[in-house]
């Protein structure tokens, strides 16, 4: 079967080609066809390639539309300036915070939109940046629209003539507004701190006097209600003893706030403290009470206020046991430990009277036991030497045969 002729303006073709190569103008037939099947191979690729083209460029088209609108629309705003800092191009962003429409900012420089103070900061910037050719960073404030803005910029081009720069304008208003605020919070506490050293300082001042003054003042007034104690008779002599007795009181209320106070200053600074010789000492304190108490050879760790501890417990349970109470003082060596008790044979403590009984100016109300700081202090100190405290039934289950104060102190 015979190819069917060629078209006519192939076959045109086809001997232009031939005489291009140098053959006649009259080529055989076969020749012809020949050459007319590969110009319309070529011509086929020629229009695939087209039409890829077509495809790319459509792409193209379709994410420029996308960058464009991620431009446009970015919640950071986009600026283009040239050397001179004019404007080329902005994003909505921008244009809102400079505060005019986009149309109108081009060619116009952005100096303008600067406060006075904001517009030497920014020319030093854009010299160091055109300069560079790298990243720089500047805080601005806008005059129209007032906001802080951070600008990060990146150099486009070499220096010279058409020279460009971009900018993002991030509105860091906020964050500004945040910093002043807690600048006045930090002057108001440095203010307030002061204030408050002050008025430590005048209680200081309120402590020392009732620790040293007043209690040079109990001292005589004790000296003078001993004397009328031993002069006076009758009705006298008991308004005398009561008069001892609530200098007493005074006398041991400032020892406690001074053993608070040291408790406050002075850093916690724990060493061996032989057991056995603060128990003994404190117990030689109340000579004419009925205490038993058997050695205990053991260093724990503590420090010059552990005697108070005893004192405290020790006192409470002569002032508040009745006549011939009787006080057991026992300690017992444990893992690290050493258990020590305080036990009376005096009224006791009610089950809902322990419980806030080591609080701060919470005092029992129970067969006259009352503390207003003492106890607090105890605990205060055993707590400080890493230890624990509880008030028990010296009889369990039997309140009104005793009460047992029981701490922990941890082994030297």
């Amino acid at each position: 079967m015979q190819n069917p002729d060629p078209d006519p303006d192939l076959r045109r073709r086809a001997e232009d080609e031939a005489r291009k190569r140098g053959r006649a103008a009259h080529l055989p037939e076969q020749d012809v066809r020949r050459l007319c099947h590969e110009l319309e191979v070529h011509q086929v690729e020629l229009e695939l390639q087209n039409e890829a083209l077509r495809e790319l460029q459509d792409d193209m088209r379709i994410s420029e539309e996308k960058y464009r609108d991620l431009y446009d629309f970015a919640p950071i705003g986009y600026i283009t300036l040239d050397a001179d800092g004019r404007i080329r191009e902005t994003n909505l962003m921008a244009a809102s915070l400079l505060g005019e429409p986009r149309a109108a900012l081009t060619n116009q420089r952005f100096q303008y939109f600067l406060e006075r103070e904001s517009i030497r900061d920014f020319i030093a910037f854009r010299d160091r940046v055109l300069a560079a050719e790298g990243k720089e960073t500047v805080v601005v404030r806008f005059r129209a629209t007032r906001e802080h803005v951070s600008a990060w910029v990146l150099v486009e081009g070499k220096a010279g003539e058409g020279q460009t720069f971009r900018a993002a304008l991030i509105d860091i208003t906020g964050r500004k507004l945040a910093e002043e605020a807690l600048m006045r919070r930090t002057d108001d506490l440095i203010r307030l701190n002061v204030e408050v050293e002050a008025a430590r300082n005048e209680a200081q001042l309120y402590l020392d006097i009732m620790t040293h003054d007043v209690r040079n003042a109990n001292n005589v007034s004790g000296m003078y209600a001993d004397l009328l104690i031993d002069l006076a008779e009758g009705d006298l002599k008991t308004y005398a003893e009561k008069l001892h007795e609530s200098i007493g009181r005074s006398s041991e209320i400032l020892r406690n706030v001074a053993t608070i106070r040291r408790t406050q200053q002075e850093s916690v600074g724990l060493v061996p403290v032989n057991l056995d010789a603060v128990i003994r000492t404190e117990i030689g304190t109340f000579p004419r009470a009925s205490i038993r108490y058997q050695d205990a050879h053991i260093e724990v760790l503590a420090d010059g206020l552990l005697s108070t501890v005893f004192n405290n417990l020790i006192g409470n349970a002569v002032k508040f046991g009745e006549p011939g109470v009787e006080i057991n003082v026992r300690v017992e060596k444990g893992d690290g430990k050493v258990l020590v008790s305080v036990e009376d044979t005096g009224p006791g403590i009610p089950d809902e009277v322990k419980e806030k009984l080591f609080t701060r100016f919470e005092r029992g109300k129970a067969h006259g036991r009352g503390e207003g700081l003492g106890l607090f202090i105890v605990r205060t100190l055993v707590e400080r030497y890493g230890g624990e405290i509880r008030v028990d039934d010296r009889v369990p289950d039997r309140a009104e045969e005793g009460a047992a104060f029981r701490f922990t102190l941890r082994k030297a």
